[in-house]
């Protein structure tokens, strides 16, 4: 068997994605493996400096470390430093009190200088600077109307208000520092340092001294009134605040009284000492939080000059930097996608934040001892490739945003409170300082990609299918449109409310399909949503309670994956309602050339309740109203029901209902002035929205002929199954009635939707044809095509039919090549078998059988597609 060419990625090999200008509508983007050379332009041009690799020294313990950098009084570096990557000035290090060769102190030395402005790049603007001076208190306190000091268990777990206090003390830190952009008047100013000193000394006065708080606020080693600034959330604790502190004092570095200093290196050290420990609640730190964790001890090392306590620091940045195969795990998946708090896709957050850390450290110790290896590169390189296909650009603003999948529970924020949801928050020139750096094309082509204006969502313009496979999520990418997809599964979770945030979150992974043509469409409605119409997802409504306490759960079924050939995809859910268990059903996802989706839903029962059944709905869209809505045919005004509803546009994308044995569904159409609240779905203090909010779903009927069949005293009742083809990106109605004219007439051939098989067959052309096939069930199965073996090649014969058939539950896209040739591409949703079978009989007899056998991926391969011709 001759191997088709297939789209199968893995962060293992170091795939990377192709140049836009090697892309074309219609085609998948092909990720080429590349090899990386010696680079011939390293940092020392960015930063002007020079730097020797040395032998790795050996780690002591962390306890160790810190201890030594506990009088460090005699350990500063003395540097200036310009906010421009692209000049830096230094001067030398003083004599550290550990051990180290010059060349070690040489390197730490050029990390501290570029180092410098990334902090200061991170700062907020110093236009309220004077503002904030002149309300300081004489005890160094804001004012309580600026900032809330509510600590302990009272205090706001998420986003801890009182974290201002040192947001507002590293932005004066870098005006007086220098290179802060509109803040040169303060370079070196006297009174803005005792300002600092005066804030500096009324936190560290009122510093916590019990380090139970740390990780164990409100419990009986750390009771609530235990005097000292700390939060009962462990993250403000070990990351918010010392990250601040750190930044804030290597800024101002030999400005420190010994006291102050002494203060910097005790919230610090303390924060880096739980690395290599358990933290209550949590466990041992993973993904970004240990790169967080890391880049404090990193700032420790370079205030204190401790070498070997940076090797510490950065050994552990790169013993997480690499591929996490294992299910669940956080990190860095072999998929490309991002994983935290056990199984939740986070690309937009977490994964935001490591990869904001990754560029900052590796920028500023490339070409010295402590810059990544192999190992740790090539699995950045697949994150970062994984990341672009999860960005859309908002063509109103011209800012780019991740998907709402992949930001978990930040979808509560308004894109104006400048987190997950406000933008991508990812420097694009840093992309490409590494790429170079490192000789990646992998980075050079995203930054590239990114950074390369677009009049629509597709940003880059990537075209083509990926499923990532870790993580149950599609992305589909064509001419004008980005479609995601969010599954979960028994491997993955649905989604998280932690800290107030995301209580009626439950339904976000059920079969989520968010469209974006201009980006605009899901911006800042979540607030005025109603959350049992999530975009895509097949719900009892209000048959799940949602509040907070019920929001995460875990999925029920194994049976959830996707199939990819690059170009064209294929995805399949069979879900259960982990909370109430009172829903099921099985619903597929075709991805088929021409920029055309079909989805089919089968298979679905519910449960009796005393109290009534909740309707079932499947959600076709909800978002911004954007101009005319038409439904068969004929501009509607107002929203309404329509009980025999052939199709329905709106603001370019259209829905066509496939006619099948059963009764028509009813069609909903909703539409106008929506009022919600920010604070009802997390802790913005935004002011209520009030959205103009379009949405549509269909209404499953009972299935009479099955429930009559089926065992009068059953529990369950049995309902109709549906299909629909979605038409994104139609320039107007008109567009849309033309394109899904051709469905009709030749385009698409769904040849079975039931329990078992979901079976769909693309016209092509009069001579190629493609197939996506769903065997539901664990034996597998077998389905019968339009399809005939003739020379060497799939064809279409109305005379002889073509069947296909696999032994085990399985996603195959039967695929036609314009040369004749053709392939069978697979995945196994389950991710338990290691190989399969699947037969294509063409006519009668057994020698008109081909037999293809597949050994399918395992371990954090499992899931990933296979090809054979």
């Amino acid at each position: 068997m001759r191997r088709c060419v297939a789209i199968l990625v893995s962060a293992l090999t170091a795939l990377a994605s192709a140049h836009p200008s090697e892309l074309s509508a219609g085609h998948a983007q092909h990720f080429k493996v590349h090899a990386r050379v010696p680079a011939q332009v390293d940092l020392d041009n960015y930063m002007g400096l020079s730097a020797s690799p040395i032998p790795t020294a050996p780690n002591p313990t962390v306890s160790t470390l810190i201890s030594s950098s506990s009088s460090p009084s005699t350990n500063q570096l003395s540097s200036t430093a310009s906010s421009d990557l692209t000049s830096t000035s230094s001067s030398a290090a003083s004599a550290p009190s550990q051990t180290s060769n010059s060349s070690a102190l040489n390197d730490l030395n050029t990390i501290h200088i570029r180092r410098l402005p990334f902090i200061i790049a991170s700062v907020n603007s110093p236009s309220e600077l004077l503002s904030w001076f002149s309300t300081l208190g004489s005890n160094g306190q804001w004012p309580a109307s600026e900032i809330d000091y509510t600590t302990g268990c009272n205090a706001q777990r998420a986003n801890w208000p009182a974290e201002v206090h040192w947001t507002r003390i590293a932005t004066m830190s870098a005006a007086f520092h220098g290179g802060l952009a509109g803040a040169d008047q303060w370079v070196g100013d006297t009174e803005l340092l005792n300002a600092i000193r005066s804030a500096m000394d009324f936190w560290f006065g009122n510093d916590f001294t019990n380090n139970a708080c740390l990780d164990q606020g409100g419990l009986p080693a750390c009771p609530c009134g235990t005097p000292g600034f700390w939060n009962t959330n462990w993250f403000s604790n070990i990351i918010g605040i010392p990250e601040l502190v750190g930044q804030s004092c290597l800024l101002l570095n030999d400005s420190l009284t010994p006291s102050e200093l002494s203060n910097c290196t005790n919230v610090s050290g303390r924060a880096y000492g739980t690395i290599s420990r358990s933290i209550n609640g949590v466990g041992f730190l993973t993904g970004a939080n240990t790169l967080d964790v890391a880049s404090i001890g990193i700032d420790l090392a370079l205030l204190t000059a401790n070498v070997s306590l940076l090797q510490d620091a950065y050994d552990r940045v790169h013993r997480e930097v690499v591929v996490q195969p294992a299910v669940r795990a956080d990190g860095i998946r072999p998929d490309g996608s991002f994983g935290q708090h056990d199984g939740i896709i986070y690309n937009g957050n977490y994964g935001k934040d490591y990869t904001n850390d990754v560029l900052a450290l590796e920028i500023e110790a490339g070409g010295t001892q402590f810059q990544a290896g192999e190992q740790s590169m090539t699995a950045f390189e697949s994150l970062i490739d994984g990341d672009q296909w999860m960005i859309y650009r908002n063509v109103i603003t011209g800012i780019l945003h991740w998907d709402f999948s992949v930001l978990g529970r930040f979808i509560s924020f308004p894109v104006v409170d400048n987190q997950a949801t406000g933008s991508i928050k990812v420097n694009l020139t840093e992309v490409r300082v590494l790429g170079e750096e490192w000789r990646s094309q992998t980075l050079t082509d995203v930054y590239k990609s990114l950074s390369t204006n677009t009049t629509d969502a597709n940003i880059g313009s990537i075209f083509g299918n990926r499923v990532f496979y870790n993580n149950d999520y599609v992305v589909h990418r064509g001419t004008g449109y980005v479609t995601t997809l969010r599954m979960y599964s028994t491997r993955t979770q649905n989604t998280e409310c932690t800290n107030s945030q995301n209580p009626f979150g439950f339904h976000l992974s059920d079969g989520t399909l968010y469209t974006y043509l201009t980006g605009a469409e899901y911006e800042d409605i979540a607030a005025a949503w109603d959350w049992n119409l999530i975009p895509g997802t097949t719900v009892d409504y209000n048959g799940t309670p949602l509040d907070c306490g019920d929001t995460d759960a875990d999925g029920i079924e194994d049976f959830v994956g996707g199939v990819s050939t690059g170009n064209l995809g294929l995805a399949a859910m069979r879900y259960r309602n982990p909370l109430t268990g009172a829903l099921e059903w099985q619903k597929a996802w075709a991805f088929v050339e021409g920029d055309v989706q079909h989805v089919m839903v089968n298979n679905i029962t519910q449960e009796f309740n005393a109290s009534g059944m909740p309707p079932v709905f499947s959600v076709l869209d909800q978002r911004t109203h954007n101009g005319d809505v038409w439904v068969d045919g004929s501009q509607i005004s107002q929203g309404g029901n329509f009980s025999s509803a052939r199709s329905l546009w709106h603001a370019g994308v259209g829905y066509l209902f496939h006619e099948s044995e059963y009764p028509p569904s009813q069609l909903s159409v909703d539409f106008g002035n929506r009022t919600g609240n920010w604070s009802t779905i997390g802790i913005s203090k935004q002011p209520p929205p009030t959205i103009d909010l379009f949405s549509a779903w269909l209404v499953h009927s009972l299935n009479a002929t099955v429930n009559e069949q089926s065992n009068t005293s059953s529990s369950t009742v049995n309902l109709n199954s549906l299909s629909y083809t979605i038409f994104p990106a139609t320039s107007s109605y008109a567009d849309f009635a033309e394109k899904s004219r051709k469905r009709r007439t030749r385009g698409l051939v769904e040849v079975r939707n039931d329990a078992h098989i979901s079976a769909l067959e693309h016209h092509r052309s009069t001579e190629v044809r493609t197939a996506y096939i769903v065997f539901w069930d664990s034996q597998g199965g077998e389905v019968e095509l339009t399809f005939e073996k003739d020379s060497g090649r799939l064809r279409r014969r109305d005379e002889e039919n073509v069947v296909i058939s696999s032994d085990i539950g399985l996603l195959a896209i039967v695929d036609e090549k314009n040369s004749g040739e053709w392939c069978v591409t697979v995945a196994e949703p389950t991710q338990m078998a290691s190989n399969a079978s699947v037969t294509v009989k063409f006519g009668e007899g057994e020698g008109h059988n081909q037999a293809l056998f597949f050994d399918l991926p395992q371990g954090g391969m499992a899931g990933s597609s296979v090809s054979q011709s």
